[in-house]
Order: structure tokens, then C-alpha cells, then sequence
């Protein structure tokens, strides 16, 4: 029996728009926003979004990844950044719906300036939710196994069986399920709300 349901954040609970991003970057330091995507340090995404970096080497990493010399400012950077985030879904629907009825936690590979600067003051959701768990606190990222191990001792989950998951990328939803935890590939409202109808956790 299904006892708790962790929603991912981005895609999921929230539109995130990363062309925003790179067009702000791209008007900021006039280069254009191919390059920027093509040169963006995905390496150093991870390690920020594990806590490994502080919120200025993270800056900095973006701004040593540009063709140089490169004259990106911090505030412009950071304006950027915030750009990635859209508004809430229709999901929140569901997970008000779920409440009711069942413990509900974020599990979301995200960064600080993210949660304390927009999640924590922009949006419904972080309100509602039983708890969450965010990559940068414990240092691994989704698809580690790790995190969901994280994510079930933090929900005082004894079996995975109890709990369902559900995450915008694929590779996230099979880490889950080889673990033993039920898991959703979100794709829109309308396909999740017939998931959840067909494993009786909704009418």
C-alpha cells in the first residue's frame, strides 16, 4: 500500500524554461546563445547542484566556461539564473487532491539560489508538501540510488513498496524502480491523473 509520494520539482510541479537563460546570458555578454549552450559546464552543474560549490564558484564556472575575455557581472548571472524557473503547473492539482490522503515530499535535484531565493517565496507547493529532500543538502543527485535511500529514511519509509515517485526524466523513473519503488514518468496532467486513477490512489 501506497503511504507517501514524492513529486520531482522542475518539469513536474513547474515549468522551467533553460532558453530563457541562455538568451539573457547571450544578450548579456554578446555571444551567441549556441555557443553559450554548447560551452555551458554541465560538470560543474552537477557538483553545484551536490553542494560542492558555493553559489560564487558556480558563478564563476559559468563565466570561465564563455569564450573569453568574458565580462559577465555576478547580478547578471544570478537575473539569468532565476529566468530558468517558470510557473506552477496544473500538477499542483493533483498534489493538493493527494494530500488528503497520503504524506507528500519533494524529491528534486535543484541548488540553493533556487530554493531560497524563488522556491521558498514564489510558489504554492513548497507549503503544502510533508517534506523534501534537494540534492545540494545531501551531496548526490537523482538518478543515485543514494538519494532515494535519502528520501525513504527522511519520510520514515521501511519499504519501498510504500512509496511512488514521480520525475519528468525517464532515467530518474527507472533508478527509482530498480530499487523497488513505485514510479511515474510525468508527461503531462492529463496521462499522470489517469496513472494515478488506474493505481486507485484518485477517482
Amino acid at each position: 500500500m501506497i503511504k507517501t509520494i514524492f513529486f520531482d520539482i522542475g518539469g513536474v510541479l513547474i515549468s522551467i524554461h533553460p532558453d530563457r537563460t541562455f538568451e539573457y546570458l547571450s544578450d548579456c555578454i554578446d555571444v551567441d546563445k549556441s555557443i553559450i549552450k554548447k560551452n555551458f559546464p554541465w560538470d560543474a552543474h552537477n557538483s553545484y547542484e551536490k553542494g560542492l560549490l558555493s553559489d560564487k564558484e558556480w558563478y564563476l564556472a559559468v563565466k570561465d566556461s564563455m569564450p573569453q575575455p568574458c565580462c559577465l557581472k555576478e547580478l547578471d548571472f544570478w537575473t539569468a539564473w532565476k529566468l530558468l524557473l517558470g510557473q506552477e503547473k496544473r500538477t499542483l492539482e493533483i498534489l493538493r487532491h493527494l494530500k488528503s490522503r497520503y504524506s507528500i515530499w519533494l524529491l528534486s535535484n535543484t541548488n540553493p539560489r533556487h530554493i531560497q531565493d524563488e522556491i521558498d517565496i514564489r510558489y504554492n507547493f513548497p507549503q503544502l508538501v510533508d517534506g523534501a529532500v534537494y540534492s545540494f543538502d545531501v551531496h548526490c543527485r537523482k538518478p543515485d540510488k543514494n538519494i532515494y535511500n535519502i528520501a525513504m529514511e527522511n519520510a520514515k519509509i521501511k519499504n519501498p513498496e510504500e512509496c511512488l515517485f514521480i520525475d519528468d526524466l525517464i532515467e530518474n523513473v527507472k533508478a527509482a524502480k530498480n530499487i523497488g519503488i513505485n514510479a511515474i514518468h510525468f508527461k503531462s496532467y492529463e496521462e499522470l491523473k489517469n496513472e494515478l486513477v488506474s493505481l486507485k490512489l484518485i477517482r
